[in-house]
């Protein structure tokens, strides 16, 4: 009495089981499709974040610790000025090639690209036990593909660049910020702030990579920074900061 229904169950097992298969595939292609789309737009942590669902992309943040990075190649300005614009946007996009390396090799998030400036973000949306650990190594791979980079720019007749590098940790919103229809994934507030002007502050005390006390106190006892003493924060107060030089 029922043997005859088997093949109609089976029918149907195979068809719900195809149908599932079917769509399973489909996201896996828009999956990839969005990957290939946005890949140039977004660090990879933010990309996988938001792919898997763990990242969603209203506005708003939420209060982490992170580290802050900012990075801008010295005399630029300059160099723009007197040198075609073909061979500073080929310039500037093989220097951003190797910096963007370097943050995503260690976990960082590139949140932004300012011409010949960066800012990155350890410690979100992936996180890390110490943000600044990875974002220390990432620093000193940037500065350590600088010479293979400039025989690079020596080798086609054009100018060396040097770059300066300021590093901050402590408490910042990251999120979404901006407008519905334009926003980007950051981190806003005192510590990146600070980190923006301990950048600033690399060439003035002959440092290529400048740390807050906060990132000096995370590193040790591995890493020694070199005091550089109490120094004058645009828009704030004066704070202790440290150096770093690449052992010779």
């Amino acid at each position: 009495l029922y043997l005859p229904l088997l093949p109609l169950l089976l029918a149907v097992w195979l068809g719900l089981g195809g149908r599932a298969l079917f769509e399973s595939g489909l996201k896996l292609h828009e999956r990839q499709r969005l990957k290939r789309i946005f890949a140039g737009y977004v660090s990879p942590a933010v990309m996988h974040d938001i792919l898997s669902g763990k990242l969603g992309s209203g506005l708003g943040g939420e209060e982490r610790h992170v580290c802050v990075m900012f990075a801008d190649v010295r005399g630029f300005t300059a160099f723009s000025e007197s040198t075609p614009p073909a061979q500073v946007v080929a310039l500037l996009n093989r220097y951003h090639e190797l910096v963007a390396e370097a943050i995503h090799a260690e976990g960082g998030t590139l949140n932004s690209i300012m011409g010949d400036g960066i800012m990155a973000i350890f410690g979100a949306p992936q996180t890390y036990a110490n943000p600044v650990k990875p974002a220390f190594a990432s620093a000193r791979r940037m500065l350590a593909v600088l010479p293979a980079f400039n025989a690079e720019l020596k080798a086609q007749g054009m100018p060396q660049i040097s770059i300066g590098i300021g590093l901050n940790y402590g408490p910042a919103i990251v999120g979404h910020f901006g407008s519905e229809a334009r926003h980007d994934y950051s981190a806003i507030g005192d510590t990146t702030n600070v980190a923006s002007r301990l950048e600033g502050l690399t060439k003035a005390l002959g440092c290529p990579l400048v740390c807050s006390a906060s990132v000096a106190a995370a590193l040790a006892p591995d890493v020694t920074l070199l005091p550089l003493g109490e120094q004058p924060i645009k828009g704030h107060t004066a704070l202790p900061v440290y150096g770093w030089h690449e052992p010779e």
